[in-house]
């Protein structure tokens, strides 16, 4: 009897810090799935935290009893500091963070810091909650119930424990399939960070963005998922070059990717290398040169939506909208990173990554070979490349990015750009659009000097959309009598500045005589996120969580059309690259980027970073695994509905794992006749 209760008493203190640590795993993630997914959806997520659950319950059981306790504090403090960082970053971005991959950009957290302080304040007692488990691991420590000593054998017969519930664990998934979206392919490839925390749980979720980081180059940690398909037209490229009875040439660049593949040893080059060999270029088509030798200006608009422009209050940014190329249906996601992520799409026609340094940040930092870019196509033509930006020069390290690049780099901090100043010497937040193009037009536009690509990232356009924002403070008299909330009114206010700052471009090239030979590109970085109630006020309809809040505007405009140009099909901002250098007659590889040109006979097709997707079929909304055909929208014979969701779901995987991969191993280094200039 004796020896019956020494046994209880060894394995009690175990058993209570296992139960300790199976509650606070299970309380976040029910906690986190309600919240965010509005499910309690937690089988798998139970079943791979329980490792997890019986390692930590003996590493706490291992030591000292006060050594125990402080391991046992700092864990469940995690534990809830994660759930927490998840839910304020979800409800500002509507996506969730892979926090590790993060960690280099945490300096620039004031791109967004007044969302944040405001998202929290409004919130507080829901994320209270989550530092409840805080509480009661006191308690239970007060009483002596948990992280008690037990022996080193008791401790190692755990840890054993834990590597086979974690091999059994894996064993489980295997019921779930080995397909796209099976928790095993999930568990072993997917990058995607929402779709891992809702289908394999927060801590796995953010346990494979741990090791993806610091295990990358190291193990074969990602996906060569796109390696293994056949890649097959499922999105229809178009009529093969055909248009009107006349053959078209392909916008393409005639590689030798036969030679290429047996000329590399490196598997992921080799991977890319088919990969290209297989796409289907976009064609050549009756807008091809339009603007050849152009001037260009690009800007990147900072927080823009469709909602900001009006005929009443922005007539010119209107006018352009409405008498160049019209985007009617063209989408900006929110892709990571927001302000960096969504330049990134614009300028470089790949989709941003969703783990590791941002894709922009990256290039920059290993000087990857960027000749498919604007920049370096139009350095090989003769042209003036310069970048503007009314912030600090070495922000998201664009100081680096952005010469990489080819741009000549102007900003706050490097000579060109001095911050304008409340009169107690109190930077302005955010800085004037207007103030940006009018004191560096004289750098670019002189009509002696070589034709000029200016591009411009504004920031009049930054929230918060409250009294701390200069820009709407300034405009706040043309808004006031508007029938919105003060904060709508405002977002619209601090968006006039742009309207000055295109105004003044157009009306500086005219007066050079420079305007009919300049081309106009304007698109937003990201969608005005954090703000959904406001934008749903605008819309006029509550947007809730469907895909019509990244419906946006996209300017292609030049004083010389004479008429404006309708353009139905489906579009984003990868597909701002392509199609302008088609316009500029620029020579290209379509087959290496993720966007199309817009005006091409090929497909229409919108990639979103939870990898819903838009084709000339319908639209598939991924976080309810939705299909809503178009009209008229038809299959074939052999063909199911079901058939197609897939295959198209697996194209996305491609291209977005494509899309890093190109950052990540420098792919445009790897191909002959580099455009670089130095």
């Amino acid at each position: 009897m004796q020896l019956h209760s020494q046994k209880v008493l060894v394995l009690r203190p175990a058993a209570f810090t296992i139960l300790w640590f199976l509650f606070l795993y299970s309380f976040s993630e029910i906690y986190l799935h309600l919240n965010i997914f509005k499910d309690g959806n937690i089988l798998i997520p139970f079943i791979l935290c329980l490792p997890v659950v019986i390692f930590a319950a003996f590493l706490c059981s291992c030591f000292s009893r006060r050594l125990n306790i402080a391991i046992g504090a700092l864990i469940t403090f995690l534990v809830c500091a994660f759930c927490v960082m998840e839910m304020i970053y979800y409800g500002i971005f509507h996506t969730l963070l892979a926090p590790f991959s993060s960690i280099a950009m945490a300096g620039n957290a004031v791109d967004f810091q007044n969302v944040l302080f405001e998202y929290i304040g409004k919130h507080t007692g829901k994320l209270i909650v989550c530092f409840l488990p805080c509480v009661l691991y006191a308690f239970l420590c007060v009483f002596k119930l948990i992280c008690n000593p037990v022996s080193k054998r008791t401790v190692k017969k755990g840890w054993a424990a834990a590597f086979l519930l974690y091999i059994a664990g894996l064993f489980c998934l295997l019921p779930f399939g080995t397909g796209l979206k099976s928790p095993l392919y999930t568990y072993f490839y997917s990058t995607q960070i929402n779709h891992n925390i809702q289908t394999l749980g927060l801590f796995t979720g953010i346990s494979q963005d741990f090791f993806r980081v610091t295990l990358k180059g190291l193990t074969g940690y990602d996906s060569l998922f796109y390696g293994m398909m056949d890649n097959s037209n499922v999105i229809d490229q178009g009529s093969a070059g055909e248009e009107e009875g006349e053959a078209r040439e392909p916008n393409m660049i005639d590689y030798d990717f036969d030679m290429l593949i047996s000329h590399t040893t490196n598997k992921k080059i080799r991977s890319l290398h088919e990969y290209m060999k297989n796409e289907d270029p976009t064609y050549q088509n009756a807008y091809t040169g339009m603007f050849e030798g152009y001037n260009l200006i690009f800007i990147t608009a900072e927080g823009w939506w469709k909602y900001a422009v009006r005929e009443d209050l922005t007539p010119t940014l209107y006018k352009l909208l409405h008498e160049g190329f019209v985007f009617e249906n063209y989408y900006t996601p929110l892709w990571n990173g927001s302000t960096i992520g969504g330049e990134f799409a614009n300028l470089t026609g790949l989709i941003p990554k969703e783990s590791g340094p941002f894709s922009m940040v990256e290039t920059g930092e290993n000087e990857n070979n960027m000749q498919f870019t604007l920049s370096r196509l139009l350095l090989k033509e003769g042209y003036g490349v310069r970048a503007f930006h009314s912030y600090l020069h070495d922000f998201y390290f664009r100081n680096k990015s952005h010469p990489n690049m080819g741009f000549e780099w102007y900003a706050a901090g490097n000579g060109g750009y001095q911050f304008e100043t409340h009169e107690d010497g109190k930077v302005l937040w955010p800085q004037s659009d207007l103030k940006l193009v009018s004191d560096t037009f004289d750098v670019y536009g002189d009509p002696g000097l070589e034709p000029f690509y200016t591009n411009y990232m504004s920031f009049s356009g930054h929230a918060n959309y409250d009294d701390s924002n200069d820009m709407s403070a300034r405009h706040w008299d043309l808004v006031k009598d508007l029938p919105y909330s003060d904060e709508a009114k405002k977002y619209l206010a601090c968006n006039y500045e742009l309207e000055l700052a295109v105004e003044y471009l157009i009306e500086r090239l005219e007066e050079k005589g420079m305007l009919d030979h300049t081309l106009f590109v304007i698109g937003p970085d990201h969608i005005p996120y954090g703000f959904q109630d406001m934008c749903s006020e605008l819309a006029g309809e509550d947007l809730e969580d469907s895909l019509e809040w990244y419906h946006s505007s996209l300017v292609v405009w030049s004083a010389s059309m004479q008429e404006p140009v309708e353009v139905p099909k489906y579009c984003s901002s990868i597909d701002i690259f392509p199609t302008v250098a088609n316009l500029m007659g620029l020579e290209y590889d379509s087959r290496l980027l993720a966007g199309r040109d817009i005006l091409s006979d090929a497909e229409q097709f919108v990639i979103f970073p939870d990898r819903s997707w838009i084709t000339g079929k319908g639209i598939y909304q991924n976080s309810t695994e939705e299909f809503t055909p178009f009209e008229g929208a038809s299959f074939d014979d052999e063909e199911t509905e079901e058939d197609y969701i897939a295959e198209v779901s697996a194209i996305v995987e491609n291209k977005i794992q494509v899309s890093a991969d190109i950052v990540d191993y420098d792919y445009y280094a790897h191909l002959p006749e580099v455009l670089v200039i130095e």
